[in-house]
């Protein structure tokens, strides 16, 4: 029997339902990358160099992708390297993501807080942020200026998007609300594809797929993120003052805590759109 069709080395997953959002799969995500090209599944196979039945049960979760045929997917999709990469960490086994309360544990040390702290003086706002968007450890600057996200069990997704709630948290706040909703989704895609089995990150999942905006932007786009471009700011309103400003974000490495993201924030003039 081929390796690549073997069940003995696959457990069959049960077949998701396609009706609304899915959680990140290679065969849904192969499937969506097919569809999102306007190929059909013969035309798409043969470009492949594959059956179309082995490329039905690759996007039915029941055979595995060999190395050459993800590379040829890739090659084939025109993937940029965001979803290549993304496409790579679904064919590879789940890595597990340590919860908010580890996370914490193994990142707020003194040392930290008096470097917040120090940020504080200076009008940085600063953060120690997990890859689902959690806030880790942060200052008081960069609580400032997300003001209720302790409602939302310190994660910023659940602030931006409120499933479940009309009262608006960012719609107010930051400029070019669509593009920023859609940046937060993109990178929410990768970080579930790669922790897509622990269990909070389902539970997100889960709670983000009640609001519509998530829902919509998630099963319609394709788009990947990982970090952003210092040189593409951020633009937000103050929420004591009204006043526009941009913020130019960055990241880095938070040594001893591997899945948490040191987040830098440095205000700046307003850059963004004329407002009417």
């Amino acid at each position: 029997m081929n390796p690549t069709t073997n069940p003995a080395r696959r457990p069959r997953r049960r077949r998701q339902d396609r009706t609304g959002p899915e959680v990140p799969e290679l065969g849904g995500w192969a499937r969506r990358i097919r569809e999102s090209r306007k190929l059909s599944r013969p035309r798409a196979a043969a470009d492949l160099h594959i059956s179309k039945e082995l490329l039905k049960m690759i996007e039915r979760g029941d055979a595995r992708a060999s190395p050459t045929v993800l590379n040829k997917l890739v090659a084939t999709y025109d993937l940029d390297r965001a979803q290549e990469r993304y496409t790579h960490d679904l064919a590879r086994p789940p890595v597990p993501l340590a919860s908010l309360e580890e996370l914490r544990v193994r990142t707020v040390t003194p040392d930290r807080q008096a470097q917040l702290a120090r940020l504080d003086d200076r009008d940085i706002a600063a953060a120690y942020i997990d890859p689902l968007w959690n806030l880790v450890l942060a200052n008081s600057c960069f609580r400032a200026a997300l003001p209720g996200l302790e409602r939302h069990r310190d994660n910023i997704c659940l602030w931006f998007f409120h499933p479940g709630s009309t009262t608006p948290t960012a719609e107010h706040l930051v400029i070019d609300h669509h593009s920023a909703a859609a940046y937060l989704v993109a990178t929410l895609r990768g970080a579930l594809g790669r922790h897509r089995e622990t269990p909070h990150a389902r539970t997100l999942f889960q709670d983000l797929c009640g609001s519509a905006v998530f829902s919509q932007l998630w099963d319609t786009s394709i788009a990947l993120a990982y970090g952003r471009r210092p040189d593409d700011p951020i633009h937000l309103r103050d929420p004591t003052t009204g006043e526009l400003y941009s913020i130019r974000i960055q990241f880095g490495d938070a040594p001893g805590s591997p899945d948490a993201r040191f987040c830098l924030c440095y205000r700046q003039p307003y850059t963004g759109p004329e407002l009417l």
